[in-house]
């Protein structure tokens, strides 16, 4: 792969434009953070977690199974421990194991695996097996204990594919059973199994959330038929930017990453209605951690992991982690690479009743954008490959963030929570965009610009947890207070000079003269948000729950926008100064069934101000108001008791207003009469099925339309890139150290654009894909391979009414192969 040619910036002088510079302090508190992190191989581990001695039977791994039922369990263990075990199955039935986690020989591993189960294993000729324990003649046998272990919580990996307890809808630690909305989630197993690098590839398995088949930019998201945009991403339930192109979001250093279906503006503030991710930051814990891993693939890819930590004192109570990844790949566009730099050191202090997590990271990205450009001409298709951009074509992106999380427990149910991150971010963008095709019928005319962007942002969130009880209420409260401040600076550098048209269908990049070019357009945008938030998880004996919540948010924008045609013409000002105030609420009701079953109701609300770079009015001159959002859910879960896995149900209305339409008294302009709603089922199980499978099965049955316009042609039209009907279900079985999984994800045809005045609307194709991985275990190594798109099937998607009237649609993902290594030590 050509590497991509970088322009100097021209000079000019007005608004001189430079690339900003990452900020002094906060390389250096990343600095601190990483030599932190990097003390872990320095410092000995606690006597505790120290390896022993290797024997025969003592030999040290490093296990992390997750506690389930006590046959697949042990089986599992003796997998990865190399041993042979046999029991028979009806002395296993009805029996969990807590599971495994962190370094053991092979007896101790085989005791703890079987904790609390009344049962042990004794050696014998060739391996292990299983019996019911025996107590010594003469002892006296004493009441059984119970042996329990929480395996799931909100703010770790989820045991296996399914997760029990979430915080990202409540921003406390409740049961997902508890949760009046319906959350997917996707935790470490997942990300491993499905090799998943991207947010796009973690989501494409979880019911109404549709991301964009194409291109490694950003990370936006459909959610309920709403674009997430920038307002929609989280980290460690903090926004995470304002430009959403500023950065992306790294699986490998993911605890879990959680999507919020519909409005969550209670709790975070503005924020799309269609809902939000929030990805939750691997953290520090006590056990030892040694991975490091290879991964070759498709397009050159070439990757390389580790993930190190434990205890760093004898008192266990220090503990580091330290997460990196480097990657260099191409992707099946010329030119567009996907290479990736990724540090996150992290260090945990638990005290007496406080416990501090320092988390920060470093990420370096570097890719490009993908424009529509996919057409059938009178002499032949596009190139499968072309690239609109050509070899000048990149985005540059370079973030640093670090910051804190504080819990402190008060007593008597009371505890405190303080987050805090500063985000310091540059992207510089060299890009040509598609302005239609030719008189030629073949050739594509483009527009080229740099684009160096900035943005500085500070973000903190503290909270007041309380439980206690009223009567026969038992209440799991939080009070708090969150503040927002991003400052983004946003520019545009436009060429003078003509730029050469592309052929279609044997492309020829010709390079523009990019020192000719000057600053066309600036933006400066400065968004804050302080908002106040209440919520009450009301639990009225063992069965019914009431959630309610409300939230107060105070919302200023202040943009400006200088822009001039020439290098010397005048420059013209806009400026957009204004505050919104909003309250937005919940309340759901949820009744907890013995036999598993979970009903729920609720209604919530949401608020989205314009984006900060907007500076445009209405027909009256007036800035634009904030896009608000409401929603009714009903649902249901299952989750039988002692099962290992769970199945949702909702149907919802989901309606934005204020949305923008041409105005009837001058169509040069918009005004906030607009309407959208999306109305919908979603289906969605998993977990394990017994016998070795685990399973991910999800559908989604979505009318998203445009229900008022000043366009009349628009009303009552399915919106872009929102397709009635997804279905997808992922299969894995596991056998001693082999691993088989299959996938199968179906997408139904969708409008790629908004409906036109004349014409048709071009279509997104419909298609069915599928993906496979196996893998296995070779002692500490864990070997795998991942195909997606296994039978290479080409499909349309993106299909957009370019400049002109012609359409042009992208090839979605081509077959990608992926080989990997694991070592665990």
């Amino acid at each position: 792969m050509n590497p991509p040619v970088r322009a100097a910036l021209p000079a000019v002088a007005v608004l001189a434009p430079r690339a900003p510079a990452i900020r002094r302090h906060a390389l250096a508190y990343l600095c601190r953070a990483a030599w932190l992190g990097a003390a872990i191989a320095a410092v000995p581990l606690s006597s505790a977690a120290q390896t022993a001695p290797r024997t025969a039977a003592q030999d040290r791994i490093v296990y992390d199974i997750p506690a389930g039922p006590l046959a697949s369990t042990a089986m599992r263990f003796a997998g990865e421990a190399g041993v042979t075990l046999s029991f028979d199955p009806a002395l296993a039935q009805d029996r969990r194991s807590p599971g495994l986690r962190g370094p053991y020989g092979v007896e101790e591993g085989l005791a703890a695996v079987l904790a609390g189960s009344g049962l042990e294993a004794v050696r014998e000729a060739g391996g292990y097996r299983l019996r019911a324990s025996v107590a010594p003649q003469g002892a006296r046998t004493l009441s059984p204990v119970i042996v329990s272990a929480q395996a799931d919580s909100a703010w770790t990996s989820p045991v296996g594919y399914r997760a029990t307890r979430g915080a990202s809808a409540s921003k406390m630690d409740v049961p997902v059973n508890e949760t009046p909305q319906r959350v997917s989630t996707i935790g470490q197993e997942q990300i491993r199994d499905q090799a998943i690098s991207s947010v796009a590839e973690a989501v494409r398995y979880s019911a109404g959330v549709r991301p964009y088949d194409y291109g490694v930019t950003d990370d936006d998201v459909i959610v309920r038929g709403i674009s997430l945009t920038g307002t929609g991403l989280y980290r460690d339930g903090m926004r995470l930017m304002q430009n959403g192109f500023m950065t992306n979001i790294e699986p490998y250093g993911l605890e879990r990453l959680d999507v919020v279906h519909g409005p969550a503006s209670v709790l975070y503030g503005q924020a799309a209605p269609g809902g939000l991710l929030n990805a939750v930051t691997k953290r520090p814990r006590a056990e030892r951690l040694r991975e490091v891993g290879v991964e070759v693939g498709s397009f050159d890819r070439r990757q390389v992991t580790a993930d190190i930590g434990g205890a760093v004192n004898d008192a266990g109570n220090v503990m580091a982690r330290l997460t990196v990844l480097k990657r260099d790949a191409g992707t099946q566009w010329d030119y567009l690479d996907a290479n990736r730099t990724y540090v996150a050191p992290a260090l945990t202090w638990v005290g007496e009743d406080t416990r501090v997590t320092l988390l920060a990271q470093y990420q370096k990205d570097e890719t490009g954008f993908i424009i529509p450009y996919y057409r059938d001409t009178p002499f032949g298709p596009s190139r499968g490959s072309i690239n609109v951009n050509g070899p000048d074509g990149f985005h540059e992106k370079e973030t640093i963030s670090a910051g804190y999380l504080i819990e402190h427990e008060f007593g008597n149910g009371m505890k405190l929570r303080h987050n805090l991150r500063y985000l310091d971010g540059t992207n510089l963008r060299q890009e040509m965009r598609n302005r239609g095709l030719g008189a030629d019928g073949r050739s594509m005319t483009r527009l080229a610009m740099l684009r160096p962007d900035g943005e500085h942002t500070l973000v903190t969130d503290t909270q007041l947890e309380g439980r206690f009880k009223t009567g026969i209420a038992q209440h799991q409260m939080i009070v708090g207070l969150d503040y927002y401040r991003s400052k983004l600076d946003w520019r545009i550098l436009s060429l003078n000079g003509r730029v050469a048209p592309l052929d279609l269908v044997q492309p020829v990049y010709i390079r523009p003269n990019w020192q000719d070019s000057f600053l066309s357009d600036r933006a400066m945008s400065r968004n804050e948000q302080l908002g106040v938030y209440v919520q009450d998880q009301i639990k009225f004996g063992e069965r019914w729950v009431l959630s309610l919540a409300g939230r107060h948010d105070s919302a200023r924008i202040n943009s400006t926008y200088d822009t001039r045609l020439t290098p010397t013409g005048p420059i013209s000002t806009a400026r957009v100064n204004r505050t919104d105030n909003a309250f937005t609420g919940r309340a759901g009701l949820i009744y907890l069934a013995p036999n598993g079953l979970a009903p729920y109701l609720s209604y919530t609300t949401a608020f989205q101000p314009p984006l900060g770079t907007t500076t445009a009015t209405d027909q009256h001159g007036r800035p634009y108001e904030p896009e608000e959002g409401k929603q009714i859910e009903l649902g249901v879960r299952y989750a039988p008791p002692q099962a290992d896995y769970s199945v949702s149900a909702a149907i919802y209305d989901l309606r934005k207003t204020n949305v923008r339409t041409p105005s009837q008294l001058d169509p040069r302009f918009d005004t906030q009469t607009g309407e959208v709603r999306s109305r919908g089922l979603e289906l969605e199980g998993s977990g394990e099925l017994g016998g070795g499978f685990s399973v991910i099965a999800a559908y989604t049955y979505l009318d998203a339309k445009v229900t008022r316009s000043n366009l009349a042609y628009e009303v009552g039209t399915q919106r872009a890139a929102n397709p009635r009907h997804a279905a997808s279900l992922w299969g894995k079985y596991r056998r001693d150290k082999l691993e088989l999984g299959v996938g199968v994800r179906h997408i139904a045809s969708a409008p790629g654009d908004a409906a036109q005045p004349s014409g048709p609307v071009p279509r997104n194709d419909g298609y069915t894909l599928v993906d496979a991985m196996a893998a296995y275990q070779l002692g500490a190594w864990r070997l795998s391979l991942n195909v997606g798109n296994l039978f290479d099937k080409q499909y349309k998607t993106q299909c957009n009414v370019m400049r002109g009237g012609a359409s042009f649609c992208v090839l979605g993902y081509e077959r990608d192969i992926r080989l990997g290594a694991t070592y665990r030590f």
